[in-house]
């Protein structure tokens, strides 16, 4: 019909970004792009499914239909601009995205484990947040990513020949998601719809320092569960060394909170990053406990990642254990979350377009 032809790209300056469209939408206009409405689901099973790189490789599409839609509709991967491996296995993507204001980098980090295997995506070219501890900070903000940049890390990453399958996504890399929020969202429902690559709200995981806004406005339907960057328990500290708690402090941080897990039956997990002399101490323990009481939620502890770039330190392995340990005497989920990638740079809070030293 002609009144669906101005949803239509225009053809003669711009290609409809494939991974940038939801399903249904991507199904509609391919459909109208090929000339029959079932090329469009044709076209999602081929490259979400089976991972077609190229529109020579849908044989069930008639050669005219191959020939229109190679010149109207981008299917492509991210350039790869530079791969680094660590000793543990851990893989660091250096990609190519184009933004509003001309050709970025950014980094993924692909983590494989005994039973799973994590992307780390990023979300935005560098970030506004400003945390004194995390050397994307030191970047700046350069720019946001479309959703269909975020859903092309997950499907460049899967289509390296020697990888396992990518298991679980977590919103940790490059960015605070939650101040690209309409993308974020936009991209975990590509990434989860039943038509795309399927996978589980469950095993998608998105991180905020805390923008309480944004945390206000989450339901149960977001296909993603909710980590929280914690890192201190007064606000005093939090303030100095993570500015977004001066907007948000910890008590109204922890109210948002609350009313996320009640209002959507999820577990929250936060994230608490073991600085030594620092965030590591007794009371800090002692502060943390009472911070999470009564709240449904997991607790991953991160020793933090040296660099030379920071002035922060990794407590010892004793110092460690022992807030471990006292957080479980309070019958709490914990985690040590392991060290992964430090090597090339790729562990957490250490992206930063860097070689290794």
């Amino acid at each position: 019909m002609m009144s669906a032809l101005p949803s239509l790209p225009d053809l003669n300056s711009s290609k409809l970004d494939f991974f940038d469209s939801e399903i249904d939408e991507a199904i509609e206009k391919i459909g109208l792009l090929a000339g029959k409405k079932y090329h469009g689901a044709s076209v999602v099973s081929f490259v979400y499914k089976h991972r077609a790189s190229r529109f020579e490789q849908m044989t069930s599409l008639s050669h005219a239909a191959r020939e229109k839609l190679k010149d109207t509709v981008d299917i492509s991967s991210l350039p790869i601009r530079k791969k680094l491996i660590s000793r543990d296995g851990t893989v660091k993507f250096l990609f190519e995205v184009q933004t509003l204001k001309g050709p970025q980098e950014i980094e993924a980090v692909y983590i494989p484990d005994e039973t799973r295997v994590t992307l780390c995506v990023s979300s935005q070219v560098g970030c506004k947040m400003a945390c004194q501890f995390c050397l994307t900070a030191q970047l700046g903000f350069k720019a946001h990513l479309s959703a269909g940049d975020i859903v092309r890390q997950f499907y460049t990453a899967s289509l390296e020949p020697d990888l396992r399958p990518i298991t679980n996504i977590v919103f940790m890399g490059m960015g605070e998601p939650f101040d690209n929020f309409d993308q974020v969202r936009k991209a975990t429902r590509i990434l989860t719809d039943t038509r795309g690559f399927d996978l589980s709200a469950r095993k998608i995981t998105v991180s905020t320092v805390g923008l309480v806004e944004k945390i206000d406005q989450l339901t149960k339907e977001d296909p993603f569960r909710l980590a929280v960057s914690l890192n201190a328990t007064t606000n005093d500290l939090r303030s100095k060394i993570m500015p977004v708690n001066r907007r948000w402090n910890l008590e109204e941080l922890m109210r948002s909170c609350r009313q996320y897990s009640k209002r959507t039956n999820k577990r929250i997990t936060f994230e608490y990053i073991l600085m030594k002399d620092l965030t590591d101490r007794d009371e800090d323990v002692k502060r943390l406990i009472q911070l999470m009481s009564g709240l449904r939620c997991k607790i991953n502890l991160i020793p933090y990642n040296e660099s030379p770039f920071t002035e922060f330190k990794r407590p010892d392995d004793n110092r460690i254990q022992s807030f471990h340990a006292q957080l479980l005497k309070a019958q709490f989920p914990v985690f040590i979350r392991k060290n992964r990638g430090n090597d090339i740079f790729a562990a957490c809070g250490m992206l930063k377009k860097l070689e290794p030293q």
